[in-house]
């Protein structure tokens, strides 16, 4: 490059300013990228002969690790003529980058600067190239440098004035592909979302804070720092990030500098978040049941009332006999039984739809499930918990929501009080015949009163058996209809007697109940936790039977001896 062609303005600049400054200075022609060595005192070490423009000299700088590799991404920008034309013809009066050289008495701290002047333009294209130590300053930046990284994992230098950007601290991938040469941020944020890096769930926040002119628009009348939170892409993983952009000190109205921070603060936050949906969940569920309680409950209540979907069910449902069970075996009896109840619901319907809501009363709500699938569904739950001699009185309404909800939920509970009120009169005055039934057992066991008993249990029960689970064998004091005879048949083995029995006088589809009770092993573990088995039917003519079977006397490495109760007629 012939000196001339630089201009005297410049060679004045560079003697008077540079020279003792730098320890190596170019001309450069950016549109050509012609450069002249102006000063080099060898401390790299590196020739220039034969290198036909700067960018390609940038590029040797690089191969040959003049610059240390790891800070070849970050100086890999330079070896683009676009990027470099981009920035300086943009309004960009100084471009620096930091950088660790191999020089001839090792390795030394560089700083690389391309400097602009003021007439620099595409028709005077001339910059200066420099590199001076920055040794001192960089013992500096390393005291630092962990401070900084430890607060932020991005800090990039914006100005909204000629929307360009520059990396203070990114990561290798980060600077690999600012190399590319983008210089305008808002591109560089159009791209960067564009390729996948933020999370669906947050593109529209994001857009909106990234879009041209915003900022502008913002910083113009409030110059407080804008934060914001985001799930930014991480070696495939969206992980939660803090952006903030502040002025920087160096701001103002018509070169406004800014700061931009990231930092990863996804444990933090992912913690903050299980931590608020903990307490949401606890004030959400009822503590017994783990069911949703009356407070969601409330609150689905208005959620429904505001929504178009034309689909509503509701069931209520009241559980029977749980005062009598709380008052006759006590509460933790009675908290056993509506957590059955409770885990009985959730087989046949989603948990979002359950709730407790009171004492006994439970309540299904639901805008997928039809009135007739939930009916379908109740079938099941009742037949399981009469497994557990445990039965509910339920009310099913359906309709839309909105302003309907509340008369659709009104109609269940109305139905559930019909259900109940039919349950009692079938079974007339239940309470009194379950004291009755109780005070029969309790003379038995302890064989007290045995005339009264006997002149009891004609009208009250079908038979009444003593059986050895250990041996299979047993003695009657009110003998079964036909039974004898099965006992005969089955070469007096109770257990294949009863079988016989349930295949003749038991509906079929009542049949399964009685496998853990013929079961010895089973019902004998069941007898060391409960006072009784019970089990209700239907016999082949379509009567209720109930059957209760109780321990007498439990002997040492044996199973015990039993009394099983049949009674006639029971509703249930």
């Amino acid at each position: 490059m012939n000196k001339s062609c630089v201009g005297t303005e410049l060679d004045t600049f560079i003697e008077k300013s540079m020279v003792e400054t730098f320890f190596r200075i170019f001309r450069v022609n950016i549109n050509t990228g012609e450069f002249e060595v102006y000063r080099d005192n060898g401390l790299l070490g590196d020739a220039v002969k034969d290198i036909p423009d700067i960018y390609a000299y940038m590029q040797r700088l690089i191969d040959d690790k003049i610059i240390s590799p790891e800070y070849a991404a970050a100086c890999k920008r330079f070896t683009n003529p676009e990027y470099i034309r981009k920035s300086i013809f943009s309004g960009e009066k100084r471009i620096v980058q930091s950088y660790k050289a191999n020089s001839v008495g090792g390795i030394r701290w560089t700083t690389f600067a391309i400097i602009a002047m003021e007439d620099c333009s595409p028709e005077n294209p001339i910059v200066i190239y420099t590199w001076r130590d920055s040794e001192a300053e960089a013992i500096t930046l390393l005291d630092t440098l962990p401070t900084i990284s430890s607060l932020y994992d991005k800090l990039i230098r914006i100005n909204l004035s000629n929307n360009t950007f520059e990396p203070v601290l990114v990561d290798a991938d980060e600077q690999e592909r600012l190399a590319g040469g983008v210089i305008n941020m808002y591109e560089w944020w159009a791209g960067y979302s564009k390729n996948g890096n933020i999370a669906p769930e947050d593109m529209g926040a994001f857009s909106m804070l990234t879009k041209a002119g915003s900022l502008q628009k913002h910083f113009a009348h409030d110059h407080t720092p804008i934060s914001f939170r985001y799930r930014r892409k991480v070696n495939d993983e969206f992980r939660w990030v803090q952006l903030e952009i502040a002025p920087s000190v160096e701001y103002s109205e018509n070169n406004q500098v800014m700061l931009l921070s990231l930092k990863d603060v996804h444990k933090e936050y992912t913690d903050q978040l299980r931590r608020h949906q903990e307490l949401v969940d606890s004030m959400h569920h009822d503590a017994l049941t783990n069911l949703y309680n009356r407070f969601k409950y409330n609150e689905d209540i208005e959620a429904y009332a505001k929504s178009s979907d034309p689909l509503f069910t509701c069931m209520y449902i009241d559980v029977n006999g749980l005062h009598e069970l709380n008052n006759t075996l006590g509460h933790q009896k009675g908290d056993e039984m509506l957590c059955c109840i409770a885990d009985t619901l959730r087989q046949y319907y989603p948990d979002k739809n359950v709730y407790r809501i009171g004492g006994d009363e439970f309540v299904v709500m639901s805008t997928e499930l039809t009135k007739r699938e939930v009916e379908l569904a109740i079938v099941k739950v009742r037949r399981d918990l009469l497994k557990h001699n445990y039965e509910i009185s339920v009310g099913i309404a359906s309709g839309a929501c909105g302003d309907k909800v509340e008369k659709i939920i009104a109609a269940a509970e109305h139905e559930m009080r019909n259900d109940k009120a039919a349950y009692y009169q079938r079974h007339g005055d239940r309470r009194k015949n379950r004291q009755m039934n109780e005070e029969l057992e309790r003379m038995l066991i302890e064989k007290h009163d045995t005339q009264r008993f006997l002149d009891l249990i004609t009208s009250q029960f079908s038979g009444v058996y003593f059986v050895d689970l250990d041996n299979d064998t047993s003695r009657h004091i009110y003998d079964l209809k036909k039974f004898s005879q099965y006992l005969e048949n089955a070469n007096s083995s109770f257990s294949q007697a009863m079988r016989h029995y349930i295949q003749k006088h038991v509906k079929s589809e009542y049949r399964y109940l009685f496998d853990d009770v013929l079961d010895y092993d089973k019902l004998s573990e069941t007898l060391r936790d409960k006072p009784m088995v019970e089990l209700r039917f239907l016999n082949a003519e379509g009567y209720p039977i109930i059957l209760r079977v109780l321990e007498i006397e439990r002997r040492e490495n044996s199973k015990p001896e039993t009394i099983w109760l049949i009674w006639k007629k029971y509703d249930v």
